[in-house]
């Protein structure tokens, strides 16, 4: 889980809000809304200018790449208070979302006009370094993802999913439908059943029709593939890399 008692913003569940100087905090503040996270709503879709990016703080959404029938859709990245939805769109006031980002978990977050956030990340050196960093683990995510769906079990892709939701909220009860999971994973919805029966069966999560309780992360872990630890490791290289620079 993410631990955000000892940032220098306590106050922000944000994780990038929450490790900016007062200084850069001051600067952006004013720029920033509250606003809350419907699931299932979309807050880029492919093909569209990105105008507005989202400190989350609460809940996730999906980074979903559009696929043939049958399936229709895949997830191939996810994003929390960890980071930010928009990434691109500091980059160049050009920047197009190649993929839709929908909520999952609804929740909450500081919106930003994307503009308003280039006019000012030049001067702010800790803001810039925390989203480059950001850029590269969402790379490093949905390029693990990629080759996870290809090569490992469906309980082994469960798990790391669950591993993933779980370090994105506040206690260890994620309110998740199957059908929902089921397009996420790009697989049947009897495929889910089976799985999710097998990690309930090990006693590593308990599930009820839209919700999954974590019971056990540590056998959780142990139960999932080695995609989920390599995302976390090169996360906290990049993390301990800045801190040095």
């Amino acid at each position: 889980m993410v631990d955000f008692a000892n940032t220098p913003n306590a106050a922000y569940q944000n994780q990038i809000l929450a490790a900016l100087p007062a200084e850069e905090l001051s600067r952006i503040r004013p720029l920033l809304t509250r606003v809350k996270l419907v699931s299932a709503q979309v807050l880029h879709d492919a093909g569209e200018r990105i105008e507005h990016v989202y400190f989350v703080e609460q809940g996730f959404g999906s980074v979903v790449a559009d696929v043939d029938e049958p399936l229709k859709s895949i997830e191939i990245g996810l994003i929390g208070r960890e980071s930010m939805v928009g990434l691109a769109g500091w980059f160049s006031a050009d920047a197009i979302a190649y993929n839709r980002v929908m909520v999952q978990l609804p929740g909450a977050a500081h919106r930003m006009p994307a503009q308003q956030l280039r006019e000012n990340v030049d001067n702010m050196p800790v803001l810039r370094q925390l989203l480059q960093r950001a850029s590269q683990a969402l790379s490093a995510q949905v390029a693990q993802t990629a080759a996870c769906n290809s090569m490992h079990t469906l309980p082994e892709r469960l798990a790391r999913w669950l591993m993933m939701a779980h370090d994105r909220v506040d206690g260890d009860e994620l309110q998740l439908t199957q059908e929902f999971l089921a397009i996420m994973l790009a697989v049947r919805r009897p495929g889910v059943t089976v799985a999710m029966g097998t990690l309930q069966a090990a006693g590593l999560v308990s599930h009820t029709r839209g919700r999954v309780v974590i019971r056990d992360r540590a056998g959780l872990e142990a139960a999932g593939c080695d995609c989920y630890k390599r995302v976390k490791i090169f996360a906290a290289a990049l993390a301990g890399r800045n801190r040095e620079e």
